[in-house]
């Protein structure tokens, strides 16, 4: 698990694999520990956010993004 710091708050973050996927998630977490979004990095292809019909700030998305395009 790991933590971006937001607005002068922490989010946690956890990365997640999955069979039915070739790549790995970034999932964002509520502070209930529910994922808010997931950032999904293909092994081919771009990179997409899925909110789960949420509203996100933009800002919480973009900090999000970055961390997934780090080198992991």
């Amino acid at each position: 698990m790991g933590a971006l710091k937001f607005e002068g708050r922490t989010v946690e973050y956890q990365w997640a694999t999955d069979v039915s996927f070739d790549g790995i998630r970034l999932e964002v977490l509520s502070n209930e520990g529910d994922v808010l979004f997931d950032v999904s990095i293909p092994d081919d292809g771009h990179i997409t956010v899925n909110t789960f019909g949420k509203e996100v700030s933009a800002s919480l998305i973009a900090a999000a993004v970055e961390i997934a395009r780090r080198p992991r």
